[in-house]
């Protein structure tokens, strides 16, 4: 009996062991340490959705200031500079109901990226077709705008797992 206690004993601390030294958790951004800000101008919209711009643009910011330690800054003081544009918006209706009302959708928002050390000129990630999805069911209470918010989300963790990849 006692044989097998010290058996889990070191068994759980083993176990401990390996969970602490394998998550690798830091609360350091993986980014290139010489870049500190990023200069973040209002995404373009070649859409004809207009204001998604400026909610997406939110979402990025939102994004690299929870997960890096990068500095949103004005373009004059900026390190780098992360610009794009939306590049395509498509809703798609998956189930209507009796009457023709759309019961469930889902829609796709497509945008291309850049981000640039203005100091070297240099291209750190040039992202190219990053498509944010997401569905919406109406008798849940979810419509279009939850559904474009929860895209705009999913965007902008692409695109800074995008910047941190990179380094």
């Amino acid at each position: 009996m006692n044989k097998t206690k010290n058996i889990v004993k070191v068994l759980f601390l083993l176990l401990a062991i390996n969970i602490i030294a394998g998550c690798s958790y830091s609360s350091r951004s993986i980014l290139k340490q010489n870049v500190n800000t990023v200069y973040i101008p209002i995404l373009d919209n070649q859409t004809f959705r207009r204001g998604m711009e400026y909610e997406l643009t939110k979402a990025i910011k939102n994004e690299i200031m929870f997960k890096t330690q990068l500095r949103i800054v004005n373009k004059n003081t900026a390190d780098s500079l992360l610009e794009g544009e939306i590049v395509s918006f498509t809703e798609q209706t998956m189930i209507v109901d009796a009457d023709d009302r759309i019961v469930e959708g889902r829609i796709f928002i497509t945008v291309n990226f850049s981000w640039k050390d203005l100091r070297t000129d240099r291209l750190l990630v040039d992202g190219k077709d990053v498509i944010g999805t997401t569905e919406f069911v109406v008798d849940r209470g979810e419509t279009i705008m939850t559904a474009k918010n929860e895209a705009y989300t999913d965007i902008a963790e692409k695109m800074v797992d995008q910047m941190n990849e990179r380094w």
